[in-house]
């Protein structure tokens, strides 16, 4: 996967958390503008309960419309913007148009006196939700503008204005309060102190939720590298494994256990290759150890690794299994019933396999960087050495008593006595198998 697709990648699985967080907003949203509505409906103390109502509901049906388009996935990113500013503005009419009483007593500019800025400091916080920066600045920006916008609506319609610069020289308690209740104290200097902290909260908000942002694009691209290294270690082990060497940041620890280790080679492919183009060679052995791979995967067993034209795979190192060497058997005969009724790339080939079961040391080893996983042990040694010598007793699968008698399975074998293996000093019983699974 190239930098750039995976870049397209983290961006669209942003966008999908952002819808997902939009889905979310509108929800909470639309469930508070309900509540507001009932408990507008049911105020005795306010003698406008149904304006608000009716204007509540106008806020829950424009809610309601949006929120599908979102579900459906029809939102576009410009609407988002323009849904939080008709909002902000719906909020600023309110302010000016619905009377705080029927009266006409209670001066308009009370408005700011009776409910404050809550209502915009809560759309700032559900913003955050978005996990959109751009869209929590731009909802505080439309904040800031409802407020004045509503303010000047109101307040240039006064005929007096009454400010703390009307405060006289000789600044008693008594005259705060009265400049404080004076129906025409327009409050410019409360708009300047909600502007300042409007404008601050939704900075540092932004900046929490970029960062979030950030700590999720990191997370997507881990995840995504974690997928790339299952992809790669799934192409030769199984996706148990591929998991386990992935959560252990490319190093699983050592272990000592019993094992069964399969060595599988192709006979004659040296004077095959002396003749081939290298793109020929690459192209047989890559189908070859494909399908061994798979084989060998089935049967829960690991390719280790691959040594020119031959492959080490083990069973119960460092997957657990329980019957391994039964594992290791039937893997073997399926390879070699593959060798036999199929082609690699158009070429046929012929396979020698050894397998040998009993104590391997197992763990990821390397320097400078780069680092492999391998098995250590006479075991290891012991199933090379079966695999060669197919070539002197004219067989194409041996295994050592070892392994047939923990893998109980049926089918003739001939006992080939205890030859002298190079690289032993006590000979063993070497069994050949009859390759057929009967």
């Amino acid at each position: 996967m190239c930098a750039q697709q995976r870049k397209t990648d983290t961006d669209a699985t942003l966008a999908r958390t952002e819808r997902a967080g939009l889905r979310i907003v509108l929800m909470v949203r639309n469930t508070v503008v309900a509540l507001m509505m009932i408990y507008a409906l049911g105020t005795q103390g306010l003698e406008a309960g149904w304006f608000g109502a009716v204007a509540l509901s106008v806020f829950l049906v424009i809610g309601l419309a949006y929120r599908l388009l979102v579900v459906r996935d029809a939102d576009r990113q410009w609407m988002r913007f323009a849904f939080v500013a008709l909002d902000m503005g719906l909020v600023a009419v309110a302010a000016v148009t619905i009377p705080l009483s029927l009266h006409g007593e209670v001066p308009q500019i009370f408005v700011f006196r009776v409910y404050g800025i809550v209502v915009f400091f809560f759309l700032l916080a559900l913003s955050a939700l978005s996990l959109s920066p751009r869209l929590v600045l731009w909802t505080g920006a439309m904040a800031v503008l409802a407020i004045w916008g509503a303010w000047a609506g109101i307040a240039f319609q006064m005929d007096h204005w009454v400010t703390w610069a009307d405060l006289p020289a000789e600044r008693t308690a008594a005259k705060y309060i009265e400049i404080v209740l004076n129906p025409d104290h327009v409050g410019v200097a409360h708009r300047v102190t909600e502007t300042i902290f409007l404008t601050a909260t939704s900075i540092v908000t932004a900046a929490a939720v970029q960062r979030a942002r950030r700590l999720l694009g990191d997370q997507i691209a881990a995840e995504q590298a974690r997928g790339r290294v299952a992809e790669v270690f799934g192409r030769f082990v199984p996706e148990e494994v591929a998991d386990q060497i992935s959560e252990a940041g490319g190093t699983l620890p050592p272990v000592r256990r019993q094992a069964s280790v399969l060595f599988v080679d192709i006979e004659g492919f040296t004077r095959f290759a002396e003749g081939a183009a290298p793109d020929r060679i690459v192209e047989v052995l890559d189908a070859f150890f494909d399908r061994t791979t798979r084989i060998i995967n089935q049967e829960r067993g690991v390719v280790i690794s691959f040594i020119g034209d031959a492959a080490m795979g083990s069973f119960n190192a460092p997957l657990p299994v329980a019957d391994h060497a039964s594992r290791a058997l039937r893997a073997a005969r399926a390879i070699l019933a593959d060798a036999r009724d199929n082609r690699y790339a158009g070429e046929a080939l012929s396979i020698r396999i050894g397998i040998a079961t009993g104590p391997v040391a197992a763990a990821t080893v390397g320097g400078s960087g780069r680092r492999a996983y391998t098995l250590y042990g006479d075991t290891v040694n012991l199933a090379q050495r079966l695999e060669a010598m197919n070539k002197d007793t004219g067989t194409t699968l041996l295994v050592d008593q070892a392994t047939w008698d923990a893998a109980e399975m049926p089918g003739e074998a001939r006992s080939m006595g205890a030859p002298t293996i190079r690289g032993r000093a006590q000979p063993i019983n070497v069994i050949a198998p009859n390759v057929v699974n009967h």
